[in-house]
């Protein structure tokens, strides 16, 4: 197996476990609010860069995980710690903002990989706003 092809399985397994938490643990209008924030995040990302992302995820959760921005960016962060070799410590949007360009640019894509596995399941199994 490929390389490629494993940090694909990792990304899937990993997207699937934070997807499927909140599948398994939250209530409806938290799923509803977690589902749309994931199925927007890559826009956000593309349009506005990665670390003004972070920062919105940030300031909407306010460090309370019963937020679904806070959740998604603890999500995010999860993964992309064990993908980014860091020049800093501290926070995840500490660590970001410190990276050079081309670390900076991996962090992005590797963000996107994973969302896009988010979306997929999301899209999947969480319930859509208007759905009852």
């Amino acid at each position: 197996m490929s390389l490629i092809t494993n940090l694909e399985h990792e990304r899937a397994k990993k997207a699937w476990s934070c997807v499927n938490d909140v599948n398994s643990k939250e209530k409806d209008k938290f799923k509803k609010e977690y589902r749309s924030i994931v199925m927007k995040s890559p826009t956000l990302i593309i349009i506005n860069g990665l670390g003004q992302t972070l920062a919105f995820l940030k300031s909407k959760g306010k460090n309370d995980e019963n937020k679904p921005e806070e959740k998604l960016y603890r999500n995010i962060e999860s993964w992309i710690d064990k993908r980014v070799q860091w020049t800093a410590s501290g926070e995840l949007m500490e660590k970001i903002i410190s990276l050079p360009n081309d670390k900076f640019r991996y962090a992005t894509a590797e963000t996107l990989s994973f969302l896009s596995w988010m979306k997929r399941f999301a899209d999947a199994v969480l319930p859509k706003e208007g759905d009852e």
